[in-house]
């Protein structure tokens, strides 16, 4: 009796130290570059400080709310002065701007002049939702896009040719703080995670299904659905997010810097997915304002998959399969 005791507690010890070892699932949520975050994932520890702390460093660096970062130094600086950049912040921008070549400006993180005219910036008055005059959009877009700035990759340093010229990393820093995210999951020896920030999402260690809201009004829970697989990172950018009406037209806040006014191409919605966070945020921004056409020759060109939908209704895949829930919706 006394060894079938003994064996017992081994048995429960053993167990113990098994449920002890395996990765829980744990949940972090929070708030960070005005949006929701919600973080899953197994690991045997707590890494919620550290999942918060990184997400505050994201936004206290690149952040025009905030008035230390990177961003609002920059902005704030006069025409010709030299502002010194950090490894990261040198590296972020490089890319940033490279994102805004390879996308003609579709994708432009020096357009905040234009946001602000819009006012598509926080607190989000959207000019009383009335379009601004012409001649102030024009002034705006002259001093909007990235020829106004001078990155000198080499030295870590950035100028700008006007007093007014202002970036906006709004359109792609979510990306960037996502894909940190995994990297610190996979960092602390996470076996499986989902980061969710604001509408951007990416996997780690295992295939999740998202859903993607319908662009227009919808009696489903979403559009259509895609599996996100480990290591990738997904955004949408649609005109339904931040817009108004006037005048029987649509207004929203993905900004054309080449035209001064919203994008006004057949896309209506974008969702890329890709390794990289920065890419997916930017080229979802970019397909909006490059429509069908360009859009899909953009993302083939970078091997990018993303799903397009149109005013039509129509869902254009470009490596990415998708499952339709709300049947207003076809797959072309």
């Amino acid at each position: 009796m006394m060894k079938k005791a003994l064996s017992i507690i081994l048995l429960l010890a053993l167990l113990v130290v098994f449920f002890a070892c395996s990765p829980a699932e744990r949940t972090a949520y929070g708030f960070s570059m005005g949006s929701d975050y919600k973080v899953s994932y197994d690991f045997n520890g707590d890494l919620d400080k550290e999942i918060a702390d990184l997400f505050a460093s994201v936004e206290s660096s690149y952040s025009v709310r905030v008035d230390s970062s990177v961003l609002s130094r920059l902005n704030a600086a006069k025409a010709g002065e030299m502002i010194t950049l950090t490894t990261e912040e040198n590296e972020v921008l490089y890319q940033a701007f490279a994102l805004a070549s390879a996308t003609r400006s579709a994708f432009d993180p020096a357009i905040l002049p234009l946001v602000k005219l819009w006012g598509f910036d926080p607190p989000y008055e959207m000019n009383g939702e009335v379009p601004p005059a012409d001649s102030a959009i024009l002034k705006a877009t002259i001093l909007s896009g990235m020829d106004q700035f001078t990155l000198y990759h080499d030295l870590s340093i950035i100028t700008k040719r006007s007093d007014d010229a202002a970036l906006d990393l709004g359109a792609a820093i979510k990306g960037y703080a996502v894909g940190r995210a995994l990297d610190l999951l996979r960092e602390k020896g996470a076996t499986k995670g989902l980061v969710w920030l604001g509408g951007t999402v990416g996997a780690l260690g295992d295939s999740y299904p998202i859903g993607v809201t319908a662009p227009r009004e919808s009696n489903q829970d979403y559009a259509f659905r895609f599996t996100l697989s480990d290591g990738e990172i997904c955004a949408t950018s649609g005109d339904y997010e931040r817009y108004y009406e006037y005048e029987g037209k649509r207004y929203h806040h993905i900004l054309d810097v080449n035209t001064g006014y919203p994008a006004s191409s057949d896309v209506i919605s974008a969702t890329i997915v890709a390794k990289d966070g920065l890419i997916a945020d930017a080229f979802a921004t970019a397909v909006v304002v490059l429509g069908v056409e360009k859009g899909v020759a953009l993302l083939e060109e970078y091997g990018i998959k993303g799903a397009l939908v149109t005013k039509e209704k129509k869902v254009v895949t470009v490596g990415l399969t998708v499952t339709i829930k709300d049947t207003t919706y076809e797959i072309v």
